[in-house]
């Protein structure tokens, strides 16, 4: 299994210059037996697509599938790049699959995903030229996409949030952003750990410092030493810290990223275009 982060940063994307880190807002891809599935759509799809046009110009023309889409939540952060990203309205294209959980029963999943995007809020109305089927998914409920077996399992994040445990096959991976792990009662902490035992690498939502998580509590956010907190308990492999505050600047969050060097590369910070295999 492949992995790219195309945006690791929380709540917005940050316009202050970022040369290490990056600012764009949460998107990860990851890659499997020639099988890509992107993993929340915010600002960060836009790099994703950029990439897609680097290995051709005309791409959305040559794809022979739909694109897979795996979203946690519809905060905007983490929806904000899907009504410019080419296949979402681009008929030419075979469009994209986008796989979420339904945030009540009063309306259609696509409504629900793009209402946001529609006049005066967006120029056109997403809702009517989308080219998405928006697949409603459920909490504890086992999906396939691909040669991605995925379990959902409910965040603790307000509205509707779901974390993902997802198997290749091969390697195993955990999807945590965006859920305030100290905020969990013993059974529900005991469940998390137990879909984190052993696996190759945990996602983990690092949005905050102990210090400015005092401030933020209930937000639905961990900090850093929540993460090394679950990983010791669980033992898994890797994880990989991103859904940084906006907030944060390059040189707070490289402070922050050297006092994990004794850990070796068992602990990894996030930044826009990082490449790794999960092994």
């Amino acid at each position: 299994m492949k992995l790219k982060v195309y945006g690791c940063r929380g709540s917005v994307s940050t316009s202050r210059p970022v040369s290490l880190f990056g600012g764009n807002t949460s998107c990860i891809v990851i890659e499997s037996f020639g099988h890509s599935l992107v993993l929340d759509a915010g600002s960060g799809l836009v790099q994703f697509e950029a990439d897609l046009k680097a290995k051709s110009s005309d791409y959305m023309c040559k794809l022979n599938k739909p694109i897979d889409i795996l979203v946690s939540h519809l905060h905007m952060d983490h929806i904000v790049g899907l009504p410019i990203f080419g296949p979402c309205w681009n008929r030419d294209s075979p469009g994209v699959q986008i796989y979420t959980c339904l945030r009540n029963d009063h309306s259609s999943l696509k409504d629900q995903i793009f209402g946001p995007f529609e006049p005066p809020y967006w120029p056109v109305n997403m809702k009517d030229i989308a080219n998405a089927e928006c697949i409603p998914i459920s909490d504890k409920v086992p999906f396939t996409v691909g040669p991605f077996k995925i379990m959902p399992f409910t965040a603790t994040h307000p509205d509707n949030t779901l974390s993902f445990h997802i198997d290749d096959g091969h390697n195993t991976l955990v999807h945590l952003l965006d859920n305030e792990t100290s905020a969990m009662d013993e059974e529900f902490y005991s469940d998390l750990v137990n879909y984190c035992r052993g696996v190759d690498m945990v996602v983990f939502d690092a949005a905050y410092t102990p210090s400015d998580y005092k401030k933020k509590k209930e937000w639905g956010h961990s900090t850093i030493e929540d993460g090394y907190r679950l990983a010791e308990i669980s033992g898994c492999k890797q994880m990989l810290f991103s859904h940084f505050s906006f907030e944060y600047t390059d040189a707070e969050l490289t402070t922050l990223e050297e006092q994990f060097k004794p850990h070796g590369d068992r602990f990894i910070f996030s930044r826009d275009g990082l490449e790794m295999n999960i092994v």
